[in-house]
């Protein structure tokens, strides 16, 4: 096997020339051996082959190799690597244990030549050779280094599998030093790395990673996490990903108190689509609520709102001021996709009794739980001031009939009725789920029918919904002609559906749009459902001093 003559200039750091410093007494001092190979590690038990070729610098400094050289081959370490000659400038050599062990090429019969020498790493399949950070938090990146790191396929601190880093692995074809990344998530505990890889595992006995029970972004309960959406991608080769750290936790809360954890993400082009997720386990968890709000601060003493803040809750949303409470089941996430953002600063706050790890990441661009599935045209709609606009302010002069759809768990549609007429009106609101061809049907989507601020009431306040289980709903509701009033279509199971919605005013006919008949459908007497809406107003800067203002507080 042949190697090229110019690994050196190719930034090979492949071999050594000493060049004698005495004053050359005949031609043999003017040449130098240099020795070749591909790479400068080898494993234990395996072969490499190496090639040494002399030459000399002639006057112009280009340098012209000297023909039929035979060279003598010699190992610093035959307990490391043992060395046989071949023909034609060639040996090969052996790893026998690891360590280091130069590989010398002596030009026979130049006795005052230059011998090549050939550094060489013998080493086992995969060795690690350093751990860095040694001090980290949970949402810490620690990157492992050594040969072959990039195999490893299980690493954990603690008896906790750490998370990869994507496209963090890389290696040097030469020097077979390879690095790889990881997320350190709770309840990891100082330790020393444990690894796992193609039939090697072990520990780094050599260093112990100290782990702060506090994530990476503490404290950022009253001072948030400030996270500036347009400052670059974490990882460039997932370009659409604009923020990820899937290693967070809450902290323990001494008992009968709870604390925060709170982000701003700042985004200077609010027409863009951004897609939100927060992932933690609440099964049988009753006091962790997640909250996005468009508008979030702290004067010192409790958290302060502008008087019309928009909010989005894993418990309760708010609109204009009133909280508006629909029944829904427990999530263990929260995802959220917005066509356009309400602002250029969205805060995302999460209140918490009990300790866990949880995740959060922000994209670029509208993503859904099933991608079959997507926006439906009155998209922006998951706040109620989006329904205030356009094509979301719907005209019951004549009947209104669409499909339109729950596009991630727990989504809220609003949409805005103008009521024609004067004086009390009818309105039917029908409402059936469209699974496609074949699909069971699990989803159950529910009707809230509510007045709106300055038009049918002071605040946002019920007036009439539609809870059976399953998403078929009919309901009547008499309401005031020349007044507006929103329609909330909720998610009560945390099942993406397309759905058919009917709003028709008086005697008017509305034609509920057909969708396949599903596989399975949850009979509406099985379950019903009782609609749980309070209403209570924002607090103010001069608000007294709280831990968790009355806009939050259960």
């Amino acid at each position: 096997m042949r190697f090229p003559v110019r690994a050196l200039a190719l930034g090979v750091a492949c071999a050594a020339v000493i060049v004698s410093c005495s004053v050359p007494t005949d031609k043999s001092s003017e040449i130098q051996v240099l020795v070749e190979t591909s790479h400068t590690f080898l494993l234990r038990g395996e072969e490499m082959s190496v090639h040494a070729r002399a030459f000399r610098v002639a006057g112009s400094g280009d340098t012209v190799d000297v023909p039929n050289v035979d060279f003598t081959w010699i190992s610093g370490s035959t307990t490391t690597a043992s060395v046989v000659e071949e023909c034609c400038g060639y040996a090969t050599v052996t790893g026998v244990n690891r360590g280091m062990v130069d590989i010398i090429a002596q030009a026979t019969g130049f006795e005052k030549a230059a011998d090549g020498i050939l550094s060489i790493r013998v080493t086992n399949p995969l060795e690690i050779d350093s751990v860095r950070r040694d001090s980290i938090h949970f949402g810490d990146v620690v990157t492992v280094y050594g040969i072959w790191t990039d195999t490893i396929f299980s690493t954990s601190l603690g008896g906790v599998q750490l998370i990869p880093y994507p496209f963090s692995a890389g290696r040097d074809p030469v020097t077979g030093i390879s690095q790889i990344s990881y997320w350190v998530p709770p309840p990891a505990s100082t330790d020393n790395l444990f690894y796992l890889g193609a039939g090697v595992f072990g520990f780094a006995d050599f260093v112990t990673t100290i782990i702060d029970s506090a994530d990476v972004f503490e404290p950022n309960d009253t001072n948030p996490s400030i996270v500036n959406l347009d400052a670059g991608v974490p990882i460039p080769q997932i370009p659409f990903l604009l923020f990820i750290n899937p290693a967070l936790v809450f902290e323990p809360v001494e008992r009968g108190f709870e604390s925060d954890d709170w982000f701003k993400f700042l985004r200077s082009d609010t027409t863009r689509a951004t897609t939100l997720f927060i992932t933690y386990p609440s099964f049988g968890d009753t006091t962790t609520r997640t909250f996005l709000l468009d508008s979030l601060g702290w004067d010192g003493f409790t958290y302060t709102f502008r008087d019309s803040v928009e909010l989005l809750g894993s418990k309760w949303d708010y609109c204009k001021g009133s909280r508006f409470e629909p029944l829904r089941l427990a999530r263990e996430s929260t995802i959220v996709a917005l066509k356009e953002l309400p602002s250029q600063s969205l805060s995302i706050i999460t209140f918490f009794q009990r300790a866990q790890r949880y995740g959060l990441r922000v994209v670029d661009g509208y993503v859904t739980s099933d991608n079959r599935i997507g926006p439906d045209k009155y998209e922006e709609n998951d706040f109620c001031r989006f329904a205030d606009q356009g094509a979301r302010r719907i005209d019951l002069t004549t009947p209104f009939s669409d499909t339109l759809t729950i596009d991630n768990p727990f989504d809220t549609d609003w949409l805005r009725i103008d009521v024609a007429g004067v004086g009390p009106q009818n309105v039917r609101f029908q409402l059936q789920g469209r699974p496609f061809p074949g699909d069971a049907d699990f989803s159950d989507v529910d009707v809230y029918v509510m007045t709106v601020p300055g038009s049918s009431g002071i605040d946002v306040g019920e007036v009439g919904s539609s809870l059976f289980a399953g998403s078929v709903e009919d309901v009547t509701v008499v309401l005031n002609g020349g007044e507006s009033y929103y329609v909330a279509i909720v998610d009560y199971a945390g099942v993406p559906t397309r759905y058919s919605l009917c709003m028709a005013q008086g005697l008017a006919v509305c034609t509920l749009i057909p969708g396949p008949p599903p596989r399975s459908v949850t009979p509406p007497s099985a379950r019903t459902k009782q609609a749980l809406v309070r209403l209570r107003k924002p607090p103010t800067a001069s608000s007294p001093a709280a831990r968790s203002s009355p806009l939050l507080r259960p």
